[in-house]
């Protein structure tokens, strides 16, 4: 019997386990103390840019979508700790026959990635996962289907969805080879003082947010993980991601059937100092996993422009190819204004030196991110 285009054997071994796991959890919940909560939320986001410069036959823009539901269950509270499941599904698609997450390697010919969360993969499993805080929250844990974006190496402004769009701008700052979304594992992060705290992470590095479930059987007969550990300062566990310095290392099997060995570290340092939030951030990698060997940053937020932010961030990285190729210069300002439920984000970036592009060597990137949020 012929199987019905919208069930497909893929969509059912990402649906199946999904509500299942659903099924097996709400019990739980709902018997659980009283002052359950249950919050969520409904985005879409639409992301589209352009370039000055592109390779022959390929497009000079592209464009694409996700649509996303988010659904956090407090399942009790006791004397200030809280125990929750969050589930977060999104849906990738692409408006045009280019997407954003291909676009500056494969239609501009340079060396590095925009807005890579932005695909046409369609269907797919960002988080499902426990959390948990001991001790007046002093102690927070995070066990399941993980998105590392969340936990490593993370800084105020480095949110794809709400920050800078050049991923060299973003988690790892381009030389930490993330896992996908949804890989499966655990989390720890504990605050040894009131200004010093240690995050640490043990996932599984052949994660495939498509098909998710397959991470448990991974995780347990593959032994390809995806590890990390920072110790950091904060001036208050209130600013935790405004004034914020901190020591990431890390270390990966790799994502791929062969094994591979890739191990490096990451710095950050964030200070708000009334509107102004500069920052520096810097890396080293080594193994054929990271998109760049080095990478330093620099730039500054600035929280006084109306009811928006601004953000301006300058870099220089060297590319992590086996052939010798110039080293990349990135550069982006953005400026993200709120509507309540609605944003916009249009952003300017220059990017200098353009290994696979014989005809130019830098090139103007203009990009605008919307996003439409309701909450319930």
């Amino acid at each position: 019997m012929s199987e019905n285009v919208l069930f497909t054997k893929k969509t059912k071994r990402f649906w199946l386990p999904l509500v299942g796991a659903i099924m097996f959890v709400t019990p739980t919940l709902t018997h659980a103390v009283e002052g359950q909560v249950l919050k969520g939320a409904v985005d879409y986001y639409g992301f589209g840019l352009t370039s000055s410069e592109n390779l022959s036959n390929k497009d000079s823009s592209a464009a694409a979508g996700i649509a996303r539901v988010t659904l956090n269950w407090r399942a009790y509270q006791k004397e200030g700790d809280t125990g929750a499941l969050q589930l977060r599904v999104d849906h990738k698609h692409g408006y045009t026959e280019s997407t954003p997450k291909d676009f500056v390697i494969k239609n501009v010919g340079g060396f590095g990635l925009i807005q890579p969360a932005f695909s046409d993969i369609g269907l797919r499993l960002t988080n499902l996962y426990w959390a948990q805080t001991f001790d007046e929250q002093s102690t927070d844990m995070m066990v399941g289907f993980l998105d590392a974006t969340d936990y490593v190496d993370t800084y105020q402004l480095g949110n794809p969805y709400y920050g800078f769009s050049n991923l060299q701008f973003s988690t790892g700052s381009g030389s930490i080879p993330i896992p996908d979304e949804s890989t499966f594992g655990g989390v720890l992060r504990h605050m040894m003082s009131g200004n010093y705290y240690f995050y640490a992470s043990f996932s599984d590095a052949k994660a495939d947010s498509t098909q998710p479930f397959d991470g448990v059987e991974q995780f347990i007969n593959d032994n390809q993980y995806f590890k990390s550990l920072e110790i950091g300062w904060v001036e208050s566990k209130e600013d935790f991601y405004l004034k914020n310095s901190h020591l990431t290392v890390w270390h990966s099997d790799g994502p791929k059937e062969q094994v591979s060995e890739n191990y490096g570290a990451n710095w950050s340092s964030i200070y708000q100092m009334g509107s102004w939030i500069p920052f520096f951030r810097a890396g080293v990698a080594k193994g054929p996993e990271a998109l760049y060997k080095s990478s330093v940053v620099f730039g500054t937020g600035y929280d006084g422009v109306g009811t928006g932010l601004l953000g301006f961030a300058l870099g220089w990285a060297k590319p992590n190819v086996a052939s010798d190729v110039d080293d990349s210069y990135n550069s982006e300002i953005y400026y993200r204004m709120n509507w309540d439920a609605l944003s916009l984000t249009p952003n300017v970036q220059y990017l200098h030196s353009l290994p696979f592009n014989s005809k130019a060597d830098d090139s103007w990137i203009i990009g605008m991110r919307g996003n439409v949020h309701f909450s319930f």
